[in-house]
């Protein structure tokens, strides 16, 4: 949204910037770069430059705030007052400064996220990963989107409706950003600890319910800026010279009125990202119930047949003091072998394994495929193997090899 309303900015049939609209476009490919620069500062070395980057930056969101706060004062000056062509130079260094720290901030993080396709553990090119590439490309062009569609809807404003909906747009984010900087100040420790640094502190901790809160807040205003031009540009208004004129002017306000209602589909595209997909991306997994088992003389005994499926099969036993200990059976798919272990690992502790299509066990802590060959070994996020005896087409398991673990399962 604020990205669409200042690049109208820079359209020669918005404003009449001269030369000094340029600005607004080398901030944007300045951003760009600079974004790009910082990610393969940091890919060349990781541990070295974390610390220095991390305060990099610190001191970046408070250059974007500034900026925020700065365009923002210009903006409902002009809302309220004459637009004044001799200050196009300095708006257009304001806006340029704004697009520039704003995507040196945004872009290395965007990039990253291309590093995350595959999966620890996954073949380098497989559905999954093809499948996250593909979400990747189809969120950027969604973003893309309505990024034009902002753009092309704002330029239908008056000039005084154009600085008050980039006025509002600004506000939002100099809220959210304003909010960053005086954490930011007070981690750099240029500033003491006051009432105001703890009071969003607070506020913040509590943003993790609701972390959309900015971006809904964006799409509610395009929506109203929408809604504003298909209302008032719905028929010609004043005489026209001939029809030929009439017609042209009927043609620029069906134009607007389709890049609004462009605007409004691609709005309910990332409503529906943010609630429809980010629930099934993120809901847990079906739990997998455990199964039966013959548990005598404190042996437990499991039929091969019962596991020899290639799927997870999961089990629990409760300890004499009153422990859930969960573990898991999986034939491995090269050969006969069996691999054995809890339902739990000693990185991230009892939050378990599921199972993800038909071949893919996955942690659910930190989202990780094991490899199944390499269950029942010690390592990495693998199950936390345990002794066990195969003969018989049979399962042997004693339960004290599980009650040894059972404080895992606090």
């Amino acid at each position: 949204m604020l990205l669409g309303i200042l690049f109208s900015f820079a359209d020669a049939q918005t404003v009449s910037f001269d030369k000094s609209k340029k600005f607004i476009w080398y901030g944007l490919f300045a951003g760009v770069l600079a974004g790009f620069a910082l990610f393969f500062i940091r890919l060349s070395d990781p541990k070295g430059m974390n610390l220095i980057l991390i305060a990099f930056n610190r001191r970046l969101i408070i250059f974007i705030a500034a900026n925020a706060i700065l365009a923002l004062s210009f903006a409902l000056i002009l809302s309220f007052n004459k637009f004044n062509k001799n200050l196009n130079f300095i708006m257009s260094l304001i806006f340029a400064a704004l697009i520039f720290t704003g995507l040196t901030y945004l872009t290395p993080p965007l990039i990253q996220f291309t590093q995350e396709f595959v999966y620890f553990g996954e073949a380098g090119i497989s559905t999954n990963s093809l499948l996250r590439a593909l979400g990747y490309a189809l969120g950027l062009g969604v973003c893309l989107l309505l990024v034009l569609s902002a753009f092309k809807v704002h330029e239908a404003l008056s000039i005084k409706a154009k600085f008050l909906f980039l006025a509002c747009s600004l506000l939002i984010f100099v809220i959210e950003f304003g909010a960053k900087a005086v954490l930011a100040l007070r981690n750099l420790r240029l500033i003491p600890r006051n009432d105001l640094e703890f009071f969003i502190r607070l506020m913040w901790s509590q943003r993790g319910q609701y972390p959309d809160t900015f971006i809904y807040l964006q799409l509610i205003l395009a929506l109203i800026m929408l809604a504003y031009v298909i209302l008032t540009h719905r028929k010609p208004e004043g005489e026209f010279a001939n029809k030929a004129l009439l017609r042209k002017e009927k043609a620029r306000l069906r134009n607007y009125r389709r890049w609004s209602w462009s605007l409004f589909a691609w709005e309910i595209a990332a409503v529906f990202i943010l609630i429809v997909l980010h629930y099934y991306d993120t809901r847990p997994p079906a739990e997998v119930q455990p199964e039966p088992y013959e548990l005598n003389n404190n042996i437990i005994t499991i039929d091969l047949a019962q596991v020899s499926d290639g799927h997870l099969h999961k089990f629990s036993y409760v300890t004499p003091n009153k422990y859930d200990v969960r573990f898991l059976v999986v034939k491995k798919p090269a050969g006969t072998a069996y691999g054995l272990g809890l339902d739990a690992c000693d990185i991230c502790g009892p939050a378990g394994y599921y199972e993800r299509g038909n071949d893919e066990v996955v942690c659910r802590r930190c989202d990780v495929v094991m490899n199944k060959n390499t269950i029942g070994f010690k390592g990495g996020c693998n199950p936390v193997p345990f002794e066990y005896e195969i003969k018989n087409s049979k399962i042997y398991i004693d339960t004290q090899e599980l009650i040894k673990h059972e404080l895992r399962f606090r």
